[in-house]
């Protein structure tokens, strides 16, 4: 008895230890666990529609105040890239919540076309399901909410209906605003995407850099501050909420059409801001390893790649605390330094 004992005891450690550790991987999703950390983790994604960011340079901190906070306090580059195929606004939006390109040829989307046509899908562009973020992160239970001032984004939501919470679709900012800050405030969802296009909408009608586009920046500068006060009114938010700002396309002086590939349509800003990002830094100098600014480049997706708006979906997962979305290409090993 007094060798049996010893063995029985073994023998029930080993079956409790086999059983724990199969609960345990039968519960488990590697892809879409949380960090304990960053448990609490929610993530505001901004994109402004056309935005160059040399209007910040003319009309300065004092006009362009709220993105200015964001630079300054946040992590950030003004010498971001689009899509290389493509600087137009669908393409480039369905690129920053699937971390893709464009072309399927290179992995990508498949969505080229610029207009709400309800006969075409993401989910059949290239044969396969396409993901996105919103996927991913409600697989892992999370909230989600998208807010748009054009009616072709529609596309996602015929997409990804079953994944995004609530869907806006309003052309009015001045309607559409407040549902995204008020969304914010009551909801505090764990993802909120916010298209603002007022930029887009002067470059068209009065040319890139026109004093119409300027104030057009600045009234979309004064929107993203209302964002900014719901924010600052609400402790948990601000300990818990990172913003990621940045854009589709940017807009050449005195033209109003941004299809050229030259740098001031296929440059953009990208900032991160928030209790995850690192104050004043450069996020090239941040990430020197894995990234290099292009400086009037454009670069194709082989070699070291800059910054692009397509990082927009796997840094948010990264931040909300989950791995990156299974069908991206872009910024799939979440490499991207904010701090």
């Amino acid at each position: 008895m007094r060798r049996l004992f010893p063995i029985v005891s073994v023998g029930i450690f080993v079956v409790v230890a086999l059983v724990v550790a199969l609960v345990a991987l039968s519960g488990r999703d590697d892809g879409a666990e949380r960090k304990p950390a960053q448990a609490h983790r929610k993530v505001l994604a901004i994109s402004i529609d056309g935005f160059n960011p040399d209007a910040l340079t003319k009309l300065g901190a004092a006009k362009t105040p709220n993105i200015h906070r964001l630079i300054d306090e946040g992590a950030s580059t003004l010498n971001a890239r689009t899509a290389y195929e493509k600087n137009i606004t669908l393409p480039n939006h369905t690129g920053m919540v699937t971390s893709d390109p464009i072309d399927t040829d290179n992995g990508g989307h498949g969505v080229t076309w610029n207009v709400g046509d309800p006969n075409r899908s993401i989910a059949k562009s290239g044969g396969k399901d396409e993901q996105s973020v919103f996927t991913t992160a409600h697989e892992a239970g999370l909230s989600t909410g998208v807010f748009v001032t054009k009616q072709k984004f529609e596309l996602w939501q015929r997409a990804w209906e079953d994944d995004i919470d609530t869907f806006e679709a309003v052309d009015d900012h001045t309607d559409l605003v407040p549902q995204a800050t008020d969304d914010l405030a009551d909801e505090q969802r764990d993802l909120t995407f916010v298209h603002l296009s007022l930029p887009d909408v002067a470059g068209h009608e009065s040319g890139g850099m026109s004093p119409d586009y300027l104030a057009a920046v600045e009234e979309s500068d004064a929107q993203v501050g209302e964002f900014l006060d719901v924010i600052d009114a609400d402790a948990e938010l601000k300990k818990n909420l990172d913003v990621i700002l940045t854009a589709d396309h940017g807009f050449k002086p005195g033209v109003t059409n941004h299809s050229e590939k030259v740098y001031e349509n296929y440059r953009i800003p990208f900032i991160v801001w928030g209790p995850d990002a690192g104050a004043g830094t450069d996020l090239y100098d941040l990430n020197s390893d894995d990234y290099r600014d292009p400086g009037k480049g454009r670069p194709g997706y082989d070699g070291t790649q800059p910054v692009r708006n397509a990082d927009l979906g796997n840094l948010a997962l990264d931040l909300l605390g989950l791995g990156p979305i299974p069908t991206s290409d872009i910024g799939k090993d979440q490499t991207l330094d904010v701090k």
